[in-house]
């Protein structure tokens, strides 16, 4: 005679998928210790991956419990009410960008242009330009806090051929407006407008400039 299922019997056998995929959808709940990963290695920028390309679930690193949380809204995981990321978003590991010089207490922000990587991925970029937008906070608050767009070290992982600020004007203009558009509409139409833009050198030494020193 065949088994008769319940409704509970069928939750019990399908908690362990449910809790699989709650923990899941919110980044990996391992913990991660990034306090050792430089800012620089080789001569190329260290980025540790927070939100993959193609996400709209905003994905943080909370140093205190060392892992990958979801933000909250209302009880619930903040979701992007518009276009997904459109590259993988994360921080410079070993940056600080301390809120009594303007920064907003976290590492430096950092955009890398190739196909979607894992949360809590370590790549080697090359930075090719850093934007700087305004918002409540004021232009001053902001201009402390860039977002650094980049492109991978390693050719073979890059999906466009830009290696350098010249190249990335001269053939992908579009992808820059494309990226300031995005930045300046993802937390509602015209919550930010772009002020000021560098090259990947101005990148490097806003970089540095939030460089935590080691002894």
């Amino acid at each position: 005679m065949g088994k008769t299922f319940t409704l509970k019997s069928l939750l019990i056998m399908l908690l362990p998928f449910i809790v699989l995929w709650t923990v899941g959808s919110c980044g990996k709940r391992q913990t991660y210790n990034f306090s050792r990963t430089p800012a620089f290695s080789d001569g190329y920028v260290n980025v540790v991956i927070e939100i993959p390309a193609g996400t709209n679930r905003i994905v943080v690193y909370d140093q205190d419990s060392r892992m990958f949380i979801c933000e909250q809204e209302n009880g619930s995981e903040k979701i992007i009410d518009f276009l997904p990321y459109p590259t993988n978003y994360g921080f410079v590991p070993g940056t600080f960008t301390d809120p009594v010089l303007g920064g907003d207490g976290r590492p430096v922000a950092i955009m890398v242009i190739c196909e979607s990587l894992p949360t809590g991925t370590v790549i080697e970029v090359i930075p090719l330009l850093v934007l700087y937008f305004d918002d409540e906070l004021g232009l001053r608050s902001r201009l402390a806090d860039p977002v650094v767009i980049s492109v991978p070290a390693r050719e073979r992982e890059r999906v466009i051929r830009a290696g350098t600020y010249e190249d990335l004007f001269d053939d992908y203009p579009d992808l820059v407006d494309i990226l300031v558009k995005w930045l300046g509409s993802y937390e509602g139409a015209g919550s930010k407008k772009l002020r000021a833009m560098g090259d990947g050198d101005v990148a490097l030494k806003e970089i540095r400039k939030w460089e935590v020193r080691r002894l």
